[in-house]
């Protein structure tokens, strides 16, 4: 049945917000101060969910998507307003978020305007897409998870153009070669895809059933003249970290250059990069200046250590659980003689109480995911009282449920958002937390 609903405000998924009979009723693809008319799909106890039927009323934000599959694709849930509101309805997110999980008091803390992304197309230089068979053509796409609706990725607005090209070129030769797609039952065929563009040269992993790649085929890839590296990882289970398993190098190298500020990285094939990697540095950056007065720090969720061999303090440790990024980050700092930075593999909650209870460390970095950190790491940061704990999550959610952990003992001095996802709702977000008085 079809409802007229007047949008209030932006939900934590990009979708709009109105109200029905005194009931949320959420509305992807619509704005807030828009009159809509909505089709109720499903009714819960606390909420029910609106297809949009008509903009009845448009917001003066509202824009034409510039993608010609936002209709169907769930990667862009914003891509409908302008760039700046995007930036807003982020960081109001943010604040949402502390104020509903905590006891923050938000007025005193700086938190300037959203960095927007130098790029908001073409910035993706890293992406992991499923092997499809669509149309006769072996491609590369994501199911969307209510529609199934099959998003093939090959002219994706965000990707790197040469990501893009990559995939296309790929399309080309393994339809050619008469490769095929996984089959669960035989255990045989092409299951997923790995693509890494670092200084315009290209690693591709293929995740394969028994059968592999053949010769001809691993000859027809290398044969494309950005293309680095060719690895291949034999994985017949439903388990997906094909990091742990190892790859076969195929072709090319097993590391890739990378240069920022006159300094050379090296980049292994299980390394784990951003998405956005000129947002990166800029996010390292700000975390620099939040540390600029700290003297030891530890780091939790280094990954491969890209922002702890840019700090100049004494003596900093990183730990991560995965030892290729230890591997990694041992090896750049060796490279780049960075003597104060150790690094360290093992879990994270039990190194940081080891490390925490040997010295006195003034400063925690933690680099958070998209699940909140554990009760050991919450106690132990409340034991080892450091004075500043900086925490980076791509999640508020998450973010805001972790540090309320802490209200009572810290305050928020400083908020940081970098627009890291451009057109989704997801934003990188930096809080520094500084130790109450006594």
């Amino acid at each position: 049945m079809n409802k007229n609903i007047e949008i209030k405000k932006v939900g934590i998924n990009g979708e709009g917000i109105g109200y029905l009979d005194r009931k949320i009723v959420f509305v992807p693809g619509a704005l807030p101060g828009e009159e809509v008319v909505v089709d109720i799909v499903k009714r819960n106890r606390g909420y029910s969910e609106g297809k949009l039927v008509k903009i009845l009323k448009p917001a003066k934000n509202r824009v034409k998507p510039q993608c010609f599959l936002y209709d169907n694709c769930q990667g862009c849930n914003m891509m409908h307003m302008t760039y700046l509101s995007q930036l807003k309805e982020k960081k109001e997110a943010v604040r949402e978020s502390i104020r509903k999980y905590s006891e923050y008091d938000l007025s005193k803390t700086v938190f300037k305007d959203v960095i927007k992304a130098d790029k908001q197309t073409g910035y993706i230089t890293s992406v992991n897409l499923p092997v499809v068979r669509f149309k006769d053509k072996i491609t590369f796409g994501i199911y969307q998870r209510e529609s199934k609706y099959l998003t093939v990725m090959n002219r994706c607005l965000k990707h790197h153009p040469l990501i893009n090209q990559c995939l296309n070129d790929l399309e080309t030769i393994l339809t050619n070669e008469d490769c095929r797609v996984y089959n669960d039952k035989f255990k045989t065929g092409l299951r997923f895809l790995k693509v890494k563009l670092v200084e315009d040269k290209i690693q591709l992993v293929f995740i394969t059933g028994r059968d592999g790649l053949s010769d001809q085929t691993v000859k027809q890839i290398s044969q494309l003249p950005y293309v680095a590296g060719i690895f291949m990882s034999v994985n017949t289970s439903k388990y997906q970290e094909f990091d742990e398993t190892g790859y076969s190098k195929l072709y090319g190298s097993s590391r890739l250059e990378m240069y920022h500020d006159d300094k050379k990285y090296l980049v292994g094939i299980k390394t784990k990069l951003p998405e956005n990697i000129d947002m990166m540095w800029k996010e390292n950056q700000i975390v620099k200046t939040m540390v600029k007065d700290s003297q030891k720090i530890i780091s939790i969720n280094c990954k491969a250590g890209f922002l702890e061999l840019n700090l100049d303090q004494e003596e900093i440790i990183a730990i991560d659980e995965k030892k290729y990024h230890i591997e990694d980050a041992k090896l750049n700092a060796k490279y780049l003689n960075r003597d104060n930075v150790k690094f360290i593999a093992g879990k994270v909650d039990e190194r940081i109480v080891t490390h925490a209870k040997k010295k006195i460390y003034d400063t925690l970095i933690i680099h958070g995911d998209r699940t909140k950190i554990s009760e050991k790491i919450i106690n132990t940061i409340k034991i080892a009282r450091f004075n500043t704990v900086i925490y980076i999550s791509q999640s508020h959610s998450s973010l805001a449920k972790d540090i309320a952990e802490l209200d009572k003992s810290y305050d928020i001095e400083r908020i940081a958002g970098l627009d890291t996802s451009c057109h989704n709702t997801y934003l990188t977000t930096i809080v520094k937390l500084v130790r109450k008085a006594r």
